[in-house]
């Protein structure tokens, strides 16, 4: 078996920024052998990636050696390793006491030995790790009585230790999905410029706003408020790319300073890849909803799917403009408003789609027309489509406003 040292678990941590925090779930259950010593795991203190952090194991009353099982992930909930999880400990120890104890953490990644001694240090042992950004920490502990061999005193139940995701973000993870649309005629109008279809991969793991930028976010940072339909709770609208782009700069700058922003990352705005995966979130409809849009499903002028309202015309006219943001269902991922409600800036200038399979693409020139994506208040249900595309000069239009991403930079 191997042993994992907190250096050796550092190289598993891809990226890492101060004053991070982490989240903390349990997983598996606790296991009671012969002296009904069960460790329990805790992390007193707050976790913040580029800053160590310290796990306690606590043996009340206990006395022997225990070893803590160590794994990192950075895509899923289980530990990375050669065997099934879980494991009964009784298929690797002929002792009876152990059958029935599950181990969640594959032993064979990592171990880490520890004594626990209530005249020495109380039944407590701890053990201090280095901060990451991205996946999880699982850690179960596996006590012995003090023969230190082969009887088990108990194993705790599973920890995972996690990055919290930013407040109002969604953490999106890597993926494959297909992009575009072969959609014609019929009730989506689509465009030849959303085909063909293809193969993209998103590598990296970002976060996304649950909503557009509101009103009150924007002025809270710069101070003014540009939009014609009021509302604090409203998307911001009636904007240009470059003020988009300043108020992302302004979350970067203020964020960075709070320590918040890990190594190689920004706010910013989405390519338009990484808007179309997020707003699909795993579908392959024309809409994250499904083959159709309803005036129930987001804030748009018109659904041509819709029969229950005038041809199609939501009860609500464009003269309304936009609802606040959150007042639609959201979708797999927890987005709200992809479709609807405002179009949406995009880092990228319009470039045709080719065939074959790319990964992160990114096209970036002075073309002053920038991609916008999601439809708006005043958009028919084509338009509103997951792949629909069009573009804007980047003095802006009165329903355009658009989200952050915290994201690998890119330089449009």
């Amino acid at each position: 078996m191997r042993t994992l040292s907190t250096l050796a678990l550092a190289a598993f941590a891809p990226c890492v920024a101060a004053a991070t925090l982490h989240a903390q779930s349990s997983f598996g259950s606790g296991c009671a052998g012969a002296s009904g010593v069960t460790p329990t795991l805790s992390v007193p203190d707050t976790v913040k990636s580029g800053s160590t952090w310290t796990l306690e194991i606590t043996a009340p009353g206990g006395l022997g050696l225990g070893y803590l099982a160590v794994g990192f992930s950075n895509t899923t909930a289980s530990a990375i390793g050669g065997l099934p999880l879980p494991l009964d400990l009784g298929v690797l120890f002929s002792d009876p006491l152990w059958s029935g104890c599950a181990l969640n953490v594959d032993p064979s990644y990592g171990l880490l030995p520890y004594a626990f001694d209530p005249g020495a240090n109380g039944g407590l042992a701890t053990f201090t790790f280095p901060g990451f950004d991205f996946g999880a920490v699982h850690m179960q502990a596996v006590n012995l009585d003090p023969d230190f061999t082969t009887r088990i005193a108990g194993v705790s139940q599973g920890l995972a230790v996690r990055r919290t995701v930013p407040a109002g973000m969604v953490a999106i993870q890597p993926g494959t999905f297909q992009m575009g649309s072969n959609a014609a005629g019929g009730l989506y109008f689509a465009s030849p410029i959303e085909g063909p279809v293809h193969t993209v991969t998103i590598s990296s793991p970002f976060w996304m706003g649950v909503h557009e930028v509101t009103q009150a976010e924007y002025v809270s940072l710069m101070g003014s408020n540009p939009s014609f339909f009021l509302g604090p709770n409203r998307p911001v609208e009636d904007l240009s790319w470059v003020e988009a782009r300043a108020y992302c700069a302004a979350l970067t700058v203020a964020e960075t300073l709070a320590g918040n922003v890990p190594v190689g990352y920004e706010y910013r705005l989405p390519t338009e890849a990484e808007w179309e995966y997020a707003c699909r979130a795993g579908t392959t409809t024309e809409f994250n909803t499904g083959a159709e849009l309803f005036c129930s499903d987001a804030r748009i002028r018109q659904s041509w799917h819709d029969l229950t309202v005038d041809v199609g015309f939501c009860p609500l006219t464009a003269l309304d403009g936009t609802r606040d943001v959150g007042s639609y269902t959201p979708n797999a991922w927890g987005l709200h408003d992809m479709h609807g409600n405002v179009e949406e800036w995009c880092l990228d200038v319009e470039d045709r789609y080719e065939a074959g399979a790319v990964t992160d693409p990114f096209v970036t020139s002075d073309d002053p027309f920038k991609i916008i994506r999601g439809g708006s208040y005043s958009s028919s249900s084509p338009k509103s489509r997951s792949a629909s595309r069009s573009t804007g000069g980047t003095l802006g239009f009165r329903n355009i406003g658009f989200r952050v991403v915290l994201a690998p930079a890119l330089v449009p």
